[in-house]
């Protein structure tokens, strides 16, 4: 009997704020179907239909009969740089063929198995050359078709895993980290009831939020740093973890810290929506409930793009925080930035920052907040 006492108390407790409740009930279950909206979003059958740019000399009938199936196709001049040049994402495929006597012999694809762009050209290509192929009259086996990725193995699988993990586990590192520093220099002081202490010090509210701010920020950097440290030390002893080569082998040491920069920009962001997020808490335990989900949406943010192409992007998702930023990083790792891209991405996330650090300066001004119990 007094352990149902007991039970029934504890669960009032827990859900007697309708706070409280939205973010463990409510939040969770819109949460998990817009991760799997993302992630499954970059894969759609969207992509079947974009146009390709394909290297190859000219050849009437070939490039008639791409164009048929394939009216959005653009062809581009053979180049020395042509490898380089789909590694850049400035073309999907180069397509080269050999003829005797007025037929086909052979043809060879150059693709990028690590852009799904490319891949799915590929696969589109290579179609459609087995079908008008095996309808020629040639050799008894037909012209081959021979598939030619422009990266190595090594090169390809590590760039696979760097792009896939690396931006969610900045991410939500980057998040967790910080709000739960942020968190306890805001609704722990409250909860210690010091807050009321410290604002009629002789110090600006301002200067107030703008501290604790910056302190949450360099507990986020550490863990950034602490993180990529280990991953570039753990890498180089064991390159395996990351698919054969190391992080600071394969992107390089300014890469590296790009990464690093865009994450610290993410930190900011972080700390300001935490502080707001304090402020208007009442407790430590309901500002760790309702920054669950800022964490959790962040990885699925983080996480939503790792099937689409690296090197486009929605404009639209330019103006979503955290999403333009793991789309910078993830072109980062693909050696491909663009500087747009990444000055949209970092001064829209100020732009938030900045929002939520007004947000918190009204919210420090409100003795209902800041006396709530």
């Amino acid at each position: 009997m007094k352990l149902l006492i007991i039970t029934k108390k504890e669960l009032i407790d827990q859900i007697r704020d309708k706070r409280t409740i939205i973010a463990a009930l409510l939040m969770p279950a819109l949460i998990v179907p817009l991760l799997l909206f993302l992630m499954t979003k970059s894969a759609s059958d969207g992509e079947l239909n974009v146009p390709i740019r394909v290297i190859m000399q000219s050849d009437e009938v070939l490039s008639g009969l791409i164009l048929e199936a394939f009216p959005d196709t653009r062809f581009l001049d053979p180049d020395s740089s042509a490898e380089a040049i789909i590694k850049r994402g400035e073309a999907e495929l180069e397509l080269e063929f050999a003829k005797s006597g007025g037929s086909y012999t052979s043809a060879t694809i150059h693709y990028d198995s690590a852009r799904r762009i490319s891949a799915l050209s590929y696969v589109r290509m290579h179609n459609l050359l087995g079908a008008f192929f095996k309808g020629q009259e040639s050799a008894a086996d037909g012209p081959r078709i021979t598939a030619a990725p422009v990266r190595g193995e090594k090169e390809n699988k590590t760039l696979l895993t760097l792009s896939v993990i690396l931006p969610v586990f900045l991410v939500v590192f980057a998040a967790s980290s910080t709000m739960s520093s942020v968190i306890d220099m805001s609704s722990g002081e409250k909860e210690r009831a010091t807050i009321e202490t410290l604002i009629s010090c002789n110090i600006s509210r301002t200067t107030i939020i703008l501290g604790k701010t910056l302190a949450a920020s360099a507990v986020g950097i550490t863990a950034v740093v602490s993180l990529l440290s280990g991953l570039i030390i753990c890498s180089q002893l064991f390159p395996r973890i990351t698919g054969g080569l190391s992080l600071l082998e394969f992107s390089g040491a300014g890469n590296v810290l790009l990464m690093l920069l865009m994450t610290s920009v993410s930190v900011l962001f972080f700390s300001t929506a935490g502080m707001a997020i304090g402020l208007y808490a009442k407790s430590v335990k309901e500002g760790t409930i309702l920054t669950l989900p800022v964490v959790v949406l962040s990885s699925a943010l983080s996480s939503g793009l790792i099937g689409g192409d690296p090197f486009s992007i929605d404009t639209l998702y330019f103006l979503i925080p955290v999403l333009n930023l793991s789309f910078v990083i993830r072109s980062v790792i693909y050696s491909r930035v663009n500087d747009g891209a990444l000055l949209i991405s970092v001064l829209v996330n100020l732009a938030y920052a900045a929002l939520f650090l007004i947000i918190s300066g009204r919210l420090l001004k409100k003795e209902t907040v800041i006396c709530r119990s």
